[in-house]
């Protein structure tokens, strides 16, 4: 080949690369948009679904809860299936699953069916996220460009649950609350095709034989993750302190000390344990475990407030949550820039720091609040400081891991933004929940009682915040400017 045929032909190699990479942006974030999204576009429609499927009020909560349960439950096992199986094989069973139980969900002519459809969504997002995650880390090679990608997807989190409240208020408000399922399949079915695209296939499949998936292992954590998260969703209508409660805390821990054992054991492990050896993430997932403990309480208790004590429409509500959408896009972006500079732990610190600053003003929320002197400044607090802060952690979270272990790495951090969420709702639902029965037999009024129920929620919202930042003192400083493979592993 003459040198002309060569200098003309790495610009085409090059921009064929560059598209691959936009495509897999654009594939990978919408899915995870739209798996989000599901956390939190429902709860608008919750007494709309409620009068039409006749839920009763203990029911009701399932349809959450549900969705939950399993996309918690599964999300390690389907780490690992990426890995195992084919990322974009994964991405797309686990994308067909969803879009199909969105369809469900929108049909659904009982309230047993709902809940039954919401668990499997719950399954394929187990699939379906930690596979794009995979798939993100994987094509993005260059160190500048992979901290770019990382950041729009960290930056998705807060982003995605904004516009869940937003888009479930205008849909209740205006069209049905079946829409509030059925605007998936759409969405699905667009990111379906596009990931059947060759150039999308998982350049590192093996040509021989693939590793076995550890069975006993995958059963053990798997019945571990449900059992613990059924047991702390239940804590919504079951006091900590039950025998059921207590029961279920101790069966998780044995099946998750019974899975170390196995793991150790295996030749084959579902998980190789070594990858908690490193502290950055393993550090990581412990800031996001409870960072989405106080994000997840926080989005649910402000939007009650908003609409329970304040009496404003679903639409209203929602709107109200715009500012905190497009400012977490702005500082996510922010954080991509200051990244290199000054590295994840100072942006975790101040990021972290600003959100617990945030929550921590909604303690002097009066009976009736102001939305520009009462609840803009958190929100706006919030919204910057998980802006900062999520694209560090997700960086440094599936940084220094081997390509073959990325799914599972995937799926660990994703286990703990879904564990975190369930476990810190359920958490906050049982204080502010007691609070308010304490309130009322004291003879308190039903507005004050209200208010001191969700100032018992905020306040501890605000401590699960600020321990994320505290720990964030433990997190070293990734700047991101170092050889591609420390970043996505050999």
């Amino acid at each position: 080949m003459d040198r002309g045929t060569s200098q003309s032909t790495a610009p085409e190699a090059s921009g064929t690369a560059s598209k691959v990479a936009a495509l897999a942006l654009a594939v990978t974030c919408g899915a995870q948009f739209m798996v989000i999204v599901d956390d939190t576009v429902v709860s608008m429609a919750l007494p709309t679904i409620r009068t039409a499927l006749h839920f009763d009020r203990a029911s009701l909560a399932w349809v959450v809860d549900a969705y939950m349960l399993l996309f918690g439950g599964f999300l390690v096992l389907g780490g690992r299936c990426a890995d195992l199986f084919g990322r974009r094989r994964t991405f797309l069973t686990g994308l067909g699953i969803f879009t199909a139980a969105s369809l469900v969900c929108g049909l659904a002519d009982s309230s047993q069916l709902l809940i039954v459809a919401r668990g499997a969504q719950g399954l394929g997002a187990a699939l379906l996220s930690p596979a794009a995650l995979s798939i993100l880390i994987t094509v993005f090679k260059e160190p500048k460009e992979r901290r770019k990608a990382l950041g729009i997807w960290g930056g998705l989190t807060g982003i995605s649950g904004v516009s869940g409240v937003l888009l479930g208020g205008v849909i209740t408000d205006f069209i049905s609350w079946r829409w509030v399922f059925f605007i998936n399949i759409p969405v699905g079915a667009l990111l379906f095709v596009l990931a059947l695209r060759p150039s999308l296939a998982d350049r590192e499949e093996r040509a021989g034989k693939r590793p076995s998936l550890d069975s006993t292992g995958a059963v053990l954590i798997t019945a571990a993750l449900l059992l613990l998260v059924y047991t702390v969703i239940s804590t919504s209508h079951r006091p900590w302190g039950s025998f059921t409660t207590l029961a279920g805390l101790a069966g998780s821990v044995v099946l998750l000390v019974a899975f170390v054992i196995r793991e150790q054991r295996a030749e084959e492990p579902l998980i190789s344990l070594g990858i908690f050896a490193n502290r950055q993430l393993t550090t990581a997932n412990a800031m996001m475990l409870l960072a989405a403990s106080g994000l997840y309480g926080i989005f649910f208790f402000l939007t009650q407030y908003m609409q329970n004590l304040q009496g404003w429409s679903p639409l209203r509500a929602g709107l109200s949550w715009a500012p905190f959408g497009v400012t977490m896009a702005a500082f996510s972006g922010i954080a991509i820039q200051l990244l290199p500079k000054l590295g994840s732990r100072v942006l975790c610190l101040v990021g972290l720091g600003s959100a617990t600053l945030g929550m921590g003003l909604l303690l002097g929320s009066p009976v009736k609040a102001s939305y520009v002197s009462d609840i803009l400044p958190t929100l706006l607090l919030c919204a910057a400081g998980y802006g900062l802060a999520m694209v560090p952690l997700v960086v440094a979270a599936v940084s220094g891991v081997a390509k073959s272990e990325s799914g599972a790495a995937s799926g660990v951090l994703n286990t703990g933004q879904q564990i975190g969420g369930a476990a810190g709702l359920a958490v906050l639902a049982t204080l502010a929940s007691s609070r308010l029965d304490d309130e009322l037999a004291a003879g308190t009024a039903l507005p004050d009682s209200l208010l001191e129920s969700f100032h018992s929620a905020f306040l501890l919202g605000t401590v699960l915040s600020g321990c994320a930042a505290v720990l964030s003192l433990a997190l070293p400083t990734l700047r991101t400017e170092f050889d591609p493979e420390t970043t996505s592993g050999v």
